[in-house]
């Protein structure tokens, strides 16, 4: 019975926590195939994207994450709050999310083999650049100012 009385009030908070920190994280909001991060929205399909992009001719950045990733955590929190990294993103490319845990064929299709991992393509589908793993703002923001050129 003493057991129960630590291990009942540790699985709350763990419970709790989950709880509170998902919804202010990712809102997938009312539009179907669409996934907020922050202040940046994402398609959910990458077909629909890839053809989007091939008809304005402009790159598209693919982003896969997972739900138990904390380096993609701490990525979203750090870049995508970032209103640089926003407005070069949203004004110069196709954004994609595959969540690498629900999406596995795409996962296998883009080659990824952790997260997070940024990779991106021209408006023709032929891969530009690919980070695997973390990457700092700065670092990042750089990467996607010299692709947008």
């Amino acid at each position: 019975m003493k057991k129960w009385i630590f291990v009942l009030p540790a699985l709350l908070v763990l419970i709790s926590g989950f709880l509170i920190v998902q919804p202010s994280r990712v809102d997938a909001g009312a539009d179907a195939g669409k996934l907020t991060l922050q202040g940046v929205k994402f398609y959910t399909d990458p077909s629909i994207a890839f053809g989007a992009a091939k008809g304005e001719g402009i790159p598209i950045f693919v982003y896969a994450r997972s739900e138990s990733c904390g380096w993609c955590k701490k990525f979203e929190e750090e870049t995508f709050t970032n209103q640089s990294v926003i407005k070069t993103l949203n004004g110069n490319f196709i954004l994609v999310s595959i969540d690498t845990y629900k999406q596995k064929n795409e996962t296998r299709n883009f080659r990824v083999y952790g997260t997070p991992t940024e990779i991106f393509f021209d408006s023709n589908g032929t891969e530009i650049k690919r980070i695997p793993g973390y990457t700092d703002t700065e670092t990042f923001l750089n990467t996607i100012n010299e692709i947008a050129k």
